[in-house]
């Protein structure tokens, strides 16, 4: 496959938090950096789609190489940090992960990929249509498209320009090959999951 661009998303709103999750600190590092982590293993370059205004607070802590896109409109949801981040790509394809799933797996970056290939993107399924869109691998340029056709729409799910879209759907069973518990998928909504993250961070270097 051609270059391959990396896209984390790190603009919506977190109100049980009640600050910027990307900046939350767990297990001593900001949460971003673990997704981070698994995406510069995977793709050529790594794009961070922040919140308005947000760019000197994510710099602070991202090395210099990393693009920072801000949004450009409010109240959008995803499809405008999927939007400012595709904009930015240069990549054939672009992989994608929220900011605040620490424990995302390369080995189902690159399944996704492999699985997107000759089509719009590939998404996981996993459950009886319960798509998670924005751990996808999508077509750079196809798929800006549709998002800024849908953003002009008053859409705002990216579920919702899928049939207009060539995916492939990963099923669960498939997800389950390279990670068995798809805790890829896991996301820290509360303090109570960063705290149980934190156990799960801990036990594995202690297992080291």
């Amino acid at each position: 496959m051609c270059m391959l661009s990396g896209a984390i998303l790190s603009g919506g709103l977190s109100t049980r938090m009640g600050e910027e999750k990307g900046l939350v600190i767990l297990h001593g590092r900001p949460l971003i950096h673990y997704v981070m982590g698994t995406m510069s293993r995977v793709a050529d370059e790594v794009i961070v789609s922040i919140a308005k205004g947000m760019t000197s607070r994510y710099r602070e802590v991202l090395d210099s190489n990393i693009k920072l896109v801000e949004d450009k409109r409010i109240g959008v949801g995803p499809l405008e940090g999927l939007a400012r981040a595709f904009s930015s790509a240069r990549g054939q394809y672009v992989v994608v992960s929220p900011c605040d799933t620490p424990f995302l797996k390369p080995e189902l970056c690159t399944m996704l990929v492999e699985s997107a290939r000759g089509r719009d993107g590939a998404v996981p399924l996993t459950g009886a249509e319960l798509f998670e869109p924005l751990h996808g691998v999508y077509r750079r340029k196809s798929c800006l498209e549709s998002f800024e056709k849908a953003i002009k729409n008053d859409i705002q799910r990216p579920v919702d320009i899928y049939p207009e879209l060539d995916l492939e759907f990963v099923p669960r069973n498939v997800l389950q090959t390279v990670d068995p518990d798809l805790t890829s998928f896991w996301n820290l909504n509360s303090y109570d999951d960063l705290e149980l993250a934190e156990m799960k961070l801990k036990e594995g270097s202690r297992k080291l």
